[in-house]
């Protein structure tokens, strides 16, 4: 949860609006409104608007007056050096020098295969910025997070009033807002939503009802401003701020600017007392503000570049308490998980330890829990010098086998199957006594066992196939007993497969 501040800080009054974010909820906690005239100086009037809250998090917004708006189509080519290139277009448009200025831009929606990107961007002072960032630190004590500029802001609103840009009673088009205030007004148009054209009016409720035909004026003339754009008649227009209370005031906008007044939405908030819900026009700035802290804001935020680089220091000094605590319960948390593993390391080692000397005993003779001693008796053991290779495989088969067999016959092997101590081999010879003189010659191998010809049977005219079969199993090799590696006394002859083949 985080509660968020919004502050509107007109000429001639402060308004706040303080929420508090949950988990897809938005609660309403404190308006406050204080006339600039009554507390002596802006700076005061702020103070006491804010009260003895202490947010999390802070915004505000620069006066239209004091900024500049441009729309621009740049070449999509520029895209990947978008905010370069921009600053040089911009330079062209302002009446100061961009060193002095600071600039935040939007990229808008635009149409499949277009080549050019078409950009809205809200251009200020450096100076005016900072005022605004000083203004807020020494009323509340806190810098803001961020300052929106003149009615950009309004676009969060959609965050608690979904049919804000697209109200059901409207026809298809975009919708226009109209921040009516004492000495000025504001103007914001929503495309879908997305902010697309503002406009600050030098007029506002003073001088009515003798001031209104010039009021009516502007307006038309800011709406043909934005039709020189290629935008379309907005299809209503929502009328909030101070003057929204003004008697008389919808019917008469409505008449000369040929715009409906549209209704405002219910916003969705928690803890909103009727009172309340029916000062919020009032405060829809203020709330809207607020809102830009929580999730992805649709206004632009002029604090960036330099100034975003100096609200770090102040705000890590202002963290400096929260970071500690944080900093301590990771280090606790950190000795702890440290604890629980050596422990669980300690068991493991010792339940290994075990498995060790038990494994030992019965294997090596030896009971012993060091490994550096398992490994010796393991390297002298009785099978250390016994050659790993199988004693007899499926060569050593057929290099006896054709040593069996009588120079002077012809002998063909169809099948040779050697499997798990087990050997069938399916032979042709001339006769059934060449293939019983075969098998008598391979009974005298000492690795073959139960050596016995199946059966036979007619292969081809003069021809006869048999099946032999027979056991594979040789006797203990002998341990090499000199130092050359020489076999000892009773291993296999020279003109015998040795047994490691």
């Amino acid at each position: 949860m985080a509660r968020l501040l919004g502050i509107d800080a007109e000429k001639n009054v402060v308004r706040t609006v303080l929420i508090r974010t949950a988990y897809r909820k938005v609660f309403l906690e404190a308006l406050g409104e204080v006339s600039v005239a009554d507390a002596g100086s802006q700076l005061t009037a702020l103070r006491e608007a804010a009260g003895q809250i202490k947010p999390d998090a802070a915004a505000i917004a620069l006066s239209g007056e004091q900024s500049f708006y441009r729309r621009l189509d740049m070449p999509a080519a520029a895209q990947k050096e978008l905010e370069s290139v921009l600053a040089f277009e911009l330079e062209a448009t302002i009446p100061f020098e961009m060193e002095d200025a600071i600039f935040d831009y939007r990229v808008l929606k635009r149409e499949a295969g277009s080549a050019t990107i078409p950009i809205f961007a809200a251009v200020a002072r450096v100076s005016d910025v900072r005022e605004r960032i000083a203004a807020v630190r020494e009323a509340i004590d806190m810098e803001p997070e961020r300052v929106s500029t003149g009615p950009l802001s309004f676009a969060n609103l959609d965050a608690v009033m979904p049919s804000l840009a697209k109200p059901p009673s409207a026809a298809t088009g975009p919708v226009a807002i109209l921040d009516l205030e004492h000495h000025s007004s504001d103007v914001l148009i929503l495309q879908d939503g997305e902010p697309v054209f503002a406009r600050t009016l030098s007029r506002g409720t003073a001088g009515l009802p003798g001031s209104a035909s010039m009021l009516a004026r502007e307006l038309r003339q800011t709406f043909a401003a934005w039709r020189n754009l290629g935008g379309e008649a907005p299809a209503g227009m929502y009328l909030i701020g101070g003057g929204a209370s003004v008697h008389g005031a919808e019917a008469f906008l409505a008449g000369e600017v040929g715009v409906s007044i549209l209704p405002m939405p219910q916003p969705k908030l928690e803890g909103v007392t009727p009172e309340q819900a029916a000062a919020l026009p009032r405060f829809a700035k203020a709330l809207a503000l607020a809102l830009g802290l929580a999730g992805r804001p649709k206004g632009l935020n002029l604090r960036r570049g330099a100034l975003e680089a100096e609200r770090s220091y102040p705000f890590l000094r202002e963290k400096v308490p929260l970071l500690a605590g944080l900093g301590t319960v990771i280090a606790l948390s950190f000795g702890f998980s440290m604890v629980a593993e050596m422990r669980g390391l300690d068991a493991e080692n010792e339940a290994l330890t075990a498995a060790l000397a038990t494994a030992s005993r019965d294997v090596l003779g030896e009971e012993t829990s060091d490994p550096v001693r398992a490994r010796e008796l393991l390297e002298s053991g009785p099978a250390a010098d016994e050659d790993p290779m199988p004693r007899i495989d499926a060569f050593d088969v057929m290099v006896q086998l054709s040593k069996a067999v009588p120079k002077e016959v012809t002998h063909d092997v169809l099948e040779l199957d050697v499997s798990r101590g087990h050997a069938t081999i399916q032979g042709v010879v001339p006769s059934v006594a060449d293939a019983q003189a075969i098998t008598e010659k391979l009974k005298e191998y000492r690795c073959f066992r139960d050596v016995k010809v199946g059966r036979f049977s007619q292969y081809t005219e003069g021809k006869q196939k048999y099946v032999l079969e027979m056991t594979l199993a040789c006797e203990d090799k002998k341990k090499k007993t000199t130092k050359s590696g020489a076999d000892a006394e009773g291993s296999a002859s020279p003109s015998e497969k040795p047994e490691g083949i």
